[in-house]
């Protein structure tokens, strides 16, 4: 009996230890820099998306921003660079 005990508390450590080892943490041990859990991996996906969708917005911005400003400015006349430096 001790032994079938001893033998399922060391599988169930390996067991742990390898499920815990999915799961990396920078240096302070705050932050998750890589989840391998179904969970985490989900959560990545939808970052990701996120992150995508951010992207599609603020590009899509800024060719709103550069035609709103492309058509604000008034075209300037061709002028004299020397002429303009004196006065």
């Amino acid at each position: 009996m001790k032994k079938f005990l001893v033998l399922t508390l060391l599988l169930a450590f390996g067991f742990c230890g390898y499920v815990e080892a999915r799961t990396q943490y920078d240096s302070t041990g705050r932050n998750i820099v890589h989840d391998g859990t179904i969970r985490g991996q989900k959560r990545a996906a939808e970052q990701r998306a996120q992150q995508q969708r951010k992207i599609q917005a603020a590009a899509a911005a800024k060719m709103d921003y550069e035609e709103a400003m492309k058509s604000l400015e008034e075209p300037k006349p061709k002028t004299n660079f020397y002429q303009d430096r004196i006065k």
